[in-house]
């Protein structure tokens, strides 16, 4: 399905968003704007590397040594707005080792990255290439959000959904918000969570996936107590007669990737 009749089917449920409240580094966006953010490109790029595992270790020290300083430089020349590192602590020959989060203060600010990538691919120099490469980019738009404080704290439990087609999307986006908002916003209530955002892929490409879900978790402890709070607060959510429907409703729209776990890398 092509990204313009995707925006036209969140379009079409626009008006039922309600704003979230904001984490400091990344603003929220609200589906309600869905249709303006898309006059212009989208501003966020995930990178996903993969290296052997006998070269994992120094990948994670090449990241922690000089990646962070290269994309603090580019920061710093008004290349980037925002940036994230995160690394998956388990080997997955189904995943990725390491991906890089990259906000831009405008679209004409991928134009430069897009320079960069000339001689950088993924943003890596040749000491980075010999251990990792890029083997995926996406182009995201920032679709929810609630949370705040560091994000670059706790462990990310990342999905990834398929939606299909237009028609799935229009039930999708008024499931998901009737069903997985308020159930995250209680995992945030009950400090389990410190925050979420979800990402909409722009365009069709790499491996296909159509919405990226980062749950930032507190710590290790709050991410194996995961399934015994879902049920928790389903089952306080479930009293709610518009949303026990919605428990089995929602996965008829949408298959779900592999899960990734996702360390914050930070100097």
């Amino acid at each position: 399905m092509s990204w313009i009749f995707r925006m036209r089917a969140l379009a079409c449920v626009a008006g039922l968003a309600a704003p979230v409240a904001s984490p400091a580094m990344w603003p929220a966006v609200s589906s309600a704007r869905a249709d303006e953010i898309h006059q212009d490109g989208p501003t966020t790029l995930a990178i996903f590397y993969r290296a052997k595992p006998a070269d994992r270790p120094a990948f994670r020290r090449y990241l922690l040594d000089r990646e962070l300083d290269r994309l603090a430089a580019w920061k710093k020349g008004g290349v980037l707005k925002n940036y994230q590192i995160l690394y998956n602590p388990y080997v997955d020959s189904q995943t990725w080792d390491a991906a890089a989060l990259l906000e831009f203060p405008s679209y004409a600010q991928v134009g430069q990255w897009q320079a960069i990538e000339q001689t950088a691919p993924g943003g890596l120099d040749a000491a980075g290439l010999a251990l990792a490469r890029p083997v995926q980019t996406y182009s995201l738009d920032l679709r929810w959000t609630e949370g705040g404080g560091d994000p670059n704290r706790g462990i990310y439990y990342i999905i990834n959904y398929t939606v299909g087609n237009d028609e799935n999307w229009k039930k999708w986006d008024v499931s998901f918000k009737g069903y997985g908002l308020p159930q995250m916003h209680g995992w945030i209530r009950d400090k389990a969570l410190i925050s979420y955002r979800m990402y909409t892929n722009r365009y069709d490409s790499g491996d296909r996936w159509d919405e990226l879900l980062l749950l930032q978790y507190r710590d290790l402890a709050a991410l194996g107590q995961r399934d015994a709070e879902m049920a928790k607060v389903r089952a306080e959510l479930a009293r709610d007669p518009n949303f026990k429907p919605l428990i089995d409703h929602v996965h008829a729209f949408h298959t779900e990737g592999n899960d990734v776990l996702g360390v914050p890398l930070v100097k």
